[in-house]
């Protein structure tokens, strides 16, 4: 196994050497402090390096690593897990009515002054939780815990779900069949336009309560702003130029085909510490995972989980049809930086996606991920 490792490598322990150097004279300079995190379903904000950037890449601005390491770290402590098996799915900035983020405890006095600040959706998978934060993170209030991910899909009206599957049918020109709804997210709009206004539009100031919908196609993904039932409709614009469809990985590009030991693994690299770990799954069920350049192999790990695991894995991948992405991979979009890119290989091929793009996967690959993200999250 270490020799595969080695032998793959070889060819880039240069170039990954100089910049890891290169990354702990900046790191010692600066006083800061890399952050590292496993790799998650969706992306994005853990302590581990591998899960360190949001997965959302329809987002203006960037969420701030001190507010999304507070969040990880409050849920963390109070669900009694590692962070690493949490994950940041969706972020938006706000500007919160009063000191208590709008979200006051009994006979709390809140001060009434405008607070700028995010609304942040963790998930472990399974469950999702709301945080409401000020700008740098100090202060934070979770807003709802243990709310399956499933839930606000199921409680999206029929009436929003067909408006906007029948307005993304009409603008990709692929019938609805084809289209997925990727992300479903309530929302109270700040003005008639839905926040979405054209120019010299006039909007009446009022909150209108309504969704955030993602919309998922043949290599191309749309969101949409509406309100309570679909009756007004806008698409953002904005949040759409970002979108990329998959692009061939080039034949020199491809990593080497899995030992037949090794049912999955995983490369990641990049993000802000410029590391790169590669973690496999072999048919025992041992899950190993190590630091390339590592040259004391310091940072490798052993975990185990069962041969039945393994099994569902497996399964799970037949059902995604991991395969029909075969080697292809789905690139952030131009002028963006600090993000974690996952090669990810099944004995049935490859595919490439990053965090910042993950939000913007299709469907069947997202289920492929979050599949190998639970096995990982086991130990």
């Amino acid at each position: 196994m270490k020799i595969i490792i080695k032998n793959y490598f070889n060819t880039n322990q240069a170039r990954i050497f100089t910049a890891l150097i290169l990354t702990g004279i900046l790191s010692v300079a600066s006083g800061l402090t890399l952050v590292k995190g496993a790799t998650g379903t969706s992306a994005n904000f853990s302590l581990e390096t591998s899960n360190e950037v949001l997965k959302d890449n329809i987002k203006p601005n960037r969420l701030p690593r001190p507010v999304a390491n507070a969040v990880l770290r409050d849920l963390a402590r109070r669900q009694g897990i590692f962070t690493r098996q949490l994950q940041i799915i969706d972020y938006n900035q706000q500007t919160w009515r009063n000191g208590c983020l709008e979200l006051p405890q009994a006979d709390e006095f809140c001060t009434q002054a405008l607070v700028s600040g995010w609304r942040i959706v963790v998930s472990n998978g399974k469950e999702n939780w709301v945080y409401h934060t000020n700008n740098n993170g100090r202060s934070l209030r979770l807003a709802s815990a243990n709310t399956p991910s499933e839930n606000l899909l199921d409680k999206l009206p029929t009436s929003v779900k067909n408006a906007v599957l029948q307005a993304a049918s009409r603008r990709l020109q692929q019938p609805i069949s084809q289209l997925t709804i990727i992300e479903v997210q309530q929302q109270t709009w700040r003005d008639s336009c839905l926040e979405l206004a054209n120019a010299d539009e006039f909007c009446t100031q009022a909150l209108v309560s309504g969704w955030r919908v993602v919309v998922g196609g043949v290599g191309q993904t749309l969101v949409y702003h509406t309100n309570q039932i679909g009756s007004a409709l806008r698409l953002n614009q904005k949040a759409n130029e970002t979108t990329l469809g998959p692009v061939q990985i080039p034949a020199s590009e491809l990593p080497l085909p899995l030992d037949r030991d090794i049912v999955f693994r995983q490369i990641s690299s990049g993000g802000f510490a410029g590391r790169t770990y590669e973690t496999v799954l072999l048919k025992d069920g041992r899950l190993i995972r190590v630091r390339i350049g590592d040259a004391n192999d310091s940072e490798r790990s052993v975990h185990r989980v069962s041969v039945q695991q393994v099994q569902q894995f497996v399964r799970s991948l037949k059902r995604s049809q991991f395969s029909q992405f075969r080697n292809l991979s789905y690139p952030a979009p131009s002028g963006v930086a600090d993000y974690i890119t996952y090669t990810l290989t099944s004995q049935e091929g490859t595919v490439q996606y990053n965090d910042i793009s993950q939000n913007n996967l299709p469907k069947n690959l997202q289920t492929a991920v979050q599949a190998w993200n639970q096995i990982v999250a086991i130990h």
